[in-house]
This record gives structure tokens, sequence and C-alpha cells, in this order.
């Protein structure tokens, strides 16, 4: 019976993990599909409000991790509240401390729909890849990480790949007819992606620092959520309480102005996308999560073509096939032959300093 039962929990682990993956896969080619939609429908002075989306989406993912948590212990009123209790009350340090990648995260965020508001789609997808050479200087710098021969030679081919996304010719036949068209500049678009790029990285690497320093008990993923979310609701909250009111006291424009059902449906999306992650990192690892993420740059491109018209030349295609090849490097799902590929690259450090002479160390 005990056999039979532990298979049946394998098992169920098992269909959780594809499941999670094959909806995250979805999540990420359907966001810059929905990002494009909803930030191009009406031009900047009647479209929805960036941080009040935003805001919205984390209220949502905090309600949804509230109920998650509830599952995760049993149903159970008296568990949760013990929970809530000893990850969250009894650590005010650790929960003030998530308001910093909170803050990061909600940047990111509204980077990125400025960012889609400006570049097509498939465009939009493939550089938004850069944030992996992000997250690699961050973790050099920040957890002082030494990183293999083929992880740099994969950051060195994203770099190259999508240097040649931007100087390839990507127009999309449906752009003239999209409300913004006359407001959409490609450079303010490339910034806004390389700042969403920065931020993605930083909160990453700075929240993987902070778990690792973290000495109690290991917290809930959904208690994470919740905090992060609970953070980033106070943020967004903040400029929406304190916006300027006419003198008869109400609001110039609605808090929901702008909303419709394509905005609805990109922060339902970026709201399914929070979860996936967190489902994606207890159920299954970083390498299937880095192939999902790579063939959904695939498939994002793939259906730009009839949504939005997108055409391109050879220089988009050789970069993008670059930077799907370069994720799956990094993320070890394609492995270089060789066991050298394996090694760290060895920087000139203080300990090799001090082999090789001890008086130039006494000297400085």
């Amino acid at each position: 019976i005990n056999a039979e039962y532990g298979g049946t929990q394998e098992s169920s682990y098992m269909s959780l993990k594809w499941i999670s993956l094959a909806l995250l896969l979805c999540q990420n080619a359907l966001t810059p599909i929905t990002f494009r939609f909803a930030t191009t429908q009406a031009s900047a002075a009647d479209r929805f409000d960036t941080p009040t989306s935003v805001t919205i989406q984390e209220l949502l993912k905090f309600v949804c991790s509230f109920f998650l948590l509830f599952a995760e212990a049993e149903y159970k009123p008296s568990k949760m509240a013990q929970i809530i209790k000893e990850q969250v009350l009894e650590q005010p340090m650790e929960n003030f401390k998530l308001a910093i990648p909170a803050l990061v995260y909600f940047l990111q965020n509204c980077a990125l729909q400025v960012a889609s508001s400006h570049l097509p789609a498939a465009v939009f997808q493939v550089l938004y890849q850069g944030k992996t050479l992000a997250v690699a200087f961050c973790s050099v710098i920040i957890l002082q990480k030494r990183l293999s021969h083929s992880k740099w030679a994969a950051i060195c081919m994203m770099a190259g790949g999508i240097a040649a996304v931007q100087l390839g010719v990507n127009q999309e036949k449906s752009q003239g007819s999209m409300a913004n068209f006359a407001e959409q500049n490609l450079q303010v678009g490339l910034l806004a992606v390389v700042f969403g790029c920065m931020c993605s990285g930083f909160a990453g690497v700075y929240f993987e620092k902070m778990m690792k320093a973290s000495t109690g008990p290991k917290p809930s993923m959904w208690v994470r959520n919740m905090q992060l979310a609970f953070w980033s609701i106070a943020i967004g909250a903040t400029p929406i309480m304190l916006a300027p009111t006419d003198p008869s006291g109400a609001d110039p424009r609605p808090l929901l102005h702008g909303f419709n059902g394509k905005v609805w449906l990109m922060v339902f999306n970026n709201v399914a996308g929070g979860l996936l992650v967190a489902m994606v990192i207890k159920y299954a690892d970083n390498i299937l999560k880095g192939f999902a993420c790579a063939l959904a740059t695939v498939i994002a491109t793939l259906l730009s073509i009839p949504l939005f018209g997108f055409s391109t030349g050879g220089l988009f295609v050789l970069g993008t096939a670059i930077v799907v090849l370069s994720t799956l490097i990094y993320g070890g799902t394609v492995k270089l032959g060789g066991s050298w590929w394996d090694q760290e690259l060895q920087f000139l450090r203080v300990d090799t300093v001090r082999s090789k002479n001890p008086t130039l160390l006494q000297v400085l």
C-alpha cells in the first residue's frame, strides 16, 4: 500500500511539473502579445494608467497567493494563522527587506509596459531575454559567483544576438493603424526594455542573496508572494491616493480609466505569470524553466506574424536563434562538449597574487 501511495504521489508531482511548465510556456509566449494589444490601442492621453494596472495586478496576486497558502495549510485557519505568525509577524526585518525587490519589480513592470508600447512584440520578447545578462553580472558583483566558461560564452553570444536583432529591419504592418502610432519611438522602447532587464536582474539576485542570508525556517513561496505583493500594492497605492483632484473633489479621471478587455487580459496574464514562476520553482527546475522561456520566444515571434503582420529580415532571424541558443546554454539545457566548458573562469584574485608575489601585497 505504501509503495502504491508513493507511486501515486510521484505521478501527481510529475503531472504538476509538466502542467506548470506548459502553462508557463503559454504565459510567456502571450505576454508580449497582450502587452502590445493593451498598450497600443489608445494614445497616451486616453490610455490606462500604468502604475494603476501594476497595482491591481499585485492586488490580484496577493489574493490568489492567500488562497493558495490556505490550500497549502490544508484549509485549516489555525494552521494558516500559525504560518503567518511564524514567517511574517515574528520576522519583521525580513518583511521590511522585501520592500526593496518589491519596488524594483514594480518599476520593472512599469518599464516593460512602456517598452511594449514602442516596440514590436517579437522584438520586445527577444530583447527582454537580455535580463539573463543582467542576472549574470549582478550575480558576479553582488553574490561574487564565478561563472563557467560555457556561461560566459552564452553571455557573449546573447549580447551579439541582441545586437543583431536591434540592427535588423523589423516592422509590423499593423503599426500604422495603432492608436499610438505617432508616439512610438524605437529609442524610448530600447531604453525602457534595458531598464526593465536591469531591474529584473538586480531584484532577482538581491532576493536570492536575502534568502541565502536568512537564518529562520524556509518560508512558503506563497508567503513570499504575498509579502512582495503587499509592498508593491503600498508603492502603487501611494501615487493613486496622492493624485490631484479638481475643486469639486472628483478625480479628473476614474481609477479604471482606459481599462477594457485587452487591458484586463494583460493584467490577468501577468498575475498568472507570477504564480506560475513560483510553481515551476517548486515542481520543476531552472533547466526546464530556461527551455520553456526560450521556446516561448520562438512562439511569440511566430504569433506576431499573423496578429501584427510582423515582417523581418535575416538579421532578426539570426539574432533570435543566437539569443534562444545562448539562453539554453546558460541555463544548462544545452551542454557544450569538453570538461573545459564546465570549469569556472578564473579572474586574478587576491589569493592568486599572494601565492605568486607576497612582496607585492606587503607593499600594497
